[in-house]
């Protein structure tokens, strides 16, 4: 299965994001799959069936049902390895919790937005190339 394609999921509760960075990831990005939800619970699903797959979980914080915190804390706590990103429009570097995962490393980077497709790019690449890293040094 080592020749499958990275996934990359982007988990965002407004289609118009998930379905424009689904887009411009899956047509800038080389190696990758790009799944986008909605729904950050079926989001979680699909990366449990698939965590073995998984490169990177992009994530906004602020979501019904689920948030984006606590998205990544499961998907962290189910595949250490996974990078993951937090987006939003909000000033969330004073949030106790948020200074707290990024410390334990549950986030690996956030975005604000709007995020403009070249940052979100450079951040993408740069995620999946420490995913890579890390998988080459344990290997």
């Amino acid at each position: 299965m080592f020749n499958n394609k990275r996934i990359v999921s982007i988990v965002d509760d407004e289609i118009y994001i998930t379905k424009l960075f689904h887009e411009a990831l899956r047509e800038n990005i080389d190696g990758i799959s790009v799944f986008s939800f909605i729904d950050p619970v079926i989001a979680f699903e699909h990366f449990t069936e698939n965590n073995v797959n998984y490169a990177l979980v992009i994530s906004d914080l602020r979501m019904p049902g689920l948030n984006g915190l606590e998205l990544l804390k499961k998907v962290k706590t189910s595949n250490p390895k996974v990078r993951t990103i937090l987006m939003s429009a909000y000033n969330f570097e004073e949030d106790e919790l948020y200074q707290q995962y990024m410390k334990e490393a549950v986030i690996n980077s956030s975005i604000e937005k709007p995020v403009t497709m070249n940052r979100l790019y450079q951040r993408v690449r740069d995620e999946l190339n420490l995913y890579q890293k890390g998988i080459s040094e344990k290997s």
